[in-house]
């Protein structure tokens, strides 16, 4: 199952703010709809008002009268519908009805009278005016129907603009805080650039006070693993370089003493110890190349010809072991800005790698040249993918032996000098086998 990544924290920032903006957003939008009502109420009742007042001023009906149409009234080429158009009626001090507008007996009316007020019905919204002379007064009605639907486009009309703010918020704020963490992506990218040796102090001085904070306390943290990383380089460094004398001393009096041996038994047991401090002897060597490449070794202020360096490597071999090796070696110089002890590390843990697992009397093939750079080619049963991962890991150890050191020495200054080392299993075009390529730059 694929997992998903992290937000970023830019991402989260903006909508984090765009969440408290769109509450804000929610209120006011809701105390606009509450005022756009009270307004628009209060708009309609004035206006029914003043038509009532009007009306009254104009209407003249006889004490008498019991007319429930309006007087003159001819009949309507259309219907009235009550539930939008604004109706009236005619009473006098008793409630009477002495005239109703068209369409009126569908309105629902207030059951008492209260002059100069307001008054709502289940339908309307109905206004009496004041008696006059006569003892008349008037009701107008407004339909509620007509005020809601009034107030829904009227909210609408402002809502629908006001919700693009909400996407535009967004983009602004996520454009914002992109630009507010551009020094925490500064410190970020400075960081992903440092290797592994790189742990001095980032200048804190030019950054924003969060940040500056935070750098002053990742420095101290980088100060605390630089002196514990100095101390465990320098311990292993002056152990190797205290114990390389005394076990080549023993070696010497172990193998004096195989000499002078006068029975097979002594000879099998001396033999045994010699064996056990050669292994000493390449364990030391090996601590100091991880001292070397744990210090950083790997690049060169100048090119180096690596076809020079290469014989140095493989007279360090063992005459037995050399036997085994098929040189190529490129006719014309071959010129890297790799330093010449890093190379010699590189290519002596190799070659003993490809001879120490590789089956008895088998050949090795070594390959130098500009285009496939330095190959390795040995002997041997595939390996499986998990073990290929896991070979250039500290004290990755296989079943043939060894100190599971020398790949990763070798892994470790190859990647400091910018270069890539392959490892692969079987031998590409064939079906065993095990290939190790330095990809030069």
């Amino acid at each position: 199952m694929r997992l998903r990544a992290p937000p970023s924290l830019a991402r989260r920032f903006a909508v984090l703010v765009s969440l408290a903006l769109f509450g804000v957003w929610a209120l006011s939008v809701l105390a606009m709809g509450i005022v756009l009502q009270g307004e628009e109420t209060e708009f309609y009742d004035e206006h029914l008002a003043a038509s009532a007042r009007a009306f009254l001023s104009v209407v003249d009906v006889p004490d008498d009268a019991d007319l429930l149409a309006p007087p003159g009234a001819a009949a309507p080429d259309e219907p009235t519908n009550p539930n939008t158009e604004v109706i009236y009626r005619l009473v006098d001090r008793s409630g009477r009805v002495l005239s109703v507008s068209e369409g009126a007996e569908h309105a629902q009316f207030p059951a008492q009278l209260r002059p100069a007020s307001f008054q709502r019905t289940a339908t309307h919204m109905v206004y009496t005016s004041g008696f006059n002379d006569r003892g008349h007064a008037v009701q107008f009605a407004d339909p509620l129907v007509e005020r809601r639907e009034a107030w829904r486009e009227s909210f609408l009309a402002f809502m629908l603009p006001m919700l693009m703010i909400l996407p535009l918020g967004f983009l602004a704020m996520r454009w914002v805080t992109g630009l507010a963490l551009r020094p925490l992506d500064a410190v970020r990218a400075e960081m992903a650039a440092r290797d592994a040796q790189d742990l001095t102090p980032i200048e804190p001085q030019t950054r924003p006070v969060e940040l500056a904070d935070m750098i002053a306390t990742l420095n101290g943290f980088m100060g605390r693993l630089s002196q514990a990383l100095d101390g465990e380089r320098a311990f292993a460094s002056n152990a190797a370089h205290e114990l390389r004398t005394p076990v080549a001393v023993a070696l010497a009096q172990v193998q004096r003493l195989e000499t002078e041996a006068r029975s097979q038994s002594e000879r099998d047991s001396l033999h045994a110890v010699h064996t056990a401090l050669l292994r000493m002897s390449r364990l030391v060597a090996r601590l100091l190349q991880l001292a070397r490449a744990d210090a950083g070794i790997g690049p060169a202020a100048a090119p180096v010809d690596l076809t020079r360096v290469l014989p140095h490597v493989l007279h360090e071999i063992e005459a037995e072991a050399r036997a085994r090796l098929h040189t190529e070696l490129p006719e014309t110089p071959l010129l890297v800005a790799l330093d010449a002890d890093a190379f010699a590390i590189i290519a002596g843990n190799l070659i003993e790698n490809a001879l120490q697992h590789s089956p008895p009397l088998s050949p090795v093939t070594l390959r130098l040249s500009a285009q496939e750079g330095l190959v390795v080619r040995n002997e041997g049963a595939p390996l499986a993918l998990e073990t290929l991962a896991k070979l250039t890991s500290r004290f990755a150890r296989r079943d043939s032996g060894g100190f599971g050191l020398g790949l990763h020495i070798a892994s470790q200054i190859a990647r400091q000098a910018g270069m890539a080392l392959e490892i692969r299993s079987p031998v590409p075009g064939r079906d065993s086998g095990i290939e190790a390529r330095l990809r030069l730059p």
